[in-house]
């Protein structure tokens, strides 16, 4: 899946590089990222399901927490994190545990966004590095489309 203006590579066996330019100021991108009500615009479940916590302050120290639901639980699956590195407009680390509605980790991970506008487009990285010990990066194809 390689959805228009979005690039992907796997530099290394735990890195997956995700790359896509916006036509559109670095503020607006950072903003459409780091917003919750924004977020909630771009960054849609799979049908069935919904999104019933979307919780960002992303500053240093600031949690990351969103929660979906569907028809077979409520949350069905959460992702969590801490905020680790904020510079605005330019990067911004966060951790991630992915679980299941049961508490079941799914996965851990540090996600980093770099930004850097040029001539008002702003090439978006998205460096997702995997924690799990599955020894290969994962990503699945529901966070790569909602991404685009």
């Amino acid at each position: 899946m390689n959805p228009k203006g979005l690039q992907i590579s796997t530099p290394t066996d735990t890195t997956i590089v995700l790359t896509r330019s916006f036509d559109a100021p670095l503020r607006l991108v950072w903003e459409a990222t780091f917003t919750p009500d924004k977020m909630r615009r771009w960054m849609l479940p799979p049908p069935g399901w919904t999104m019933t916590v979307c919780e960002v302050e992303a500053r240093m120290g600031g949690v990351l927490r969103l929660a979906w639901k569907n028809e077979e639980a409520d949350p069905f699956m959460t992702l969590e994190g801490v905020f680790t590195e904020v510079i605005t407009h330019e990067r911004i680390v966060h951790t991630e545990t992915m679980a299941t509605g049961s508490g079941q980790t799914v996965g851990t991970l540090v996600e980093t966004h770099e930004f850097a506008e040029k001539g008002g487009v702003d090439p978006k990285d998205l460096f997702e590095v995997v924690n799990n010990g599955s020894g290969r990066s994962w990503v699945s194809e529901i966070a790569i489309r909602n991404m685009c």
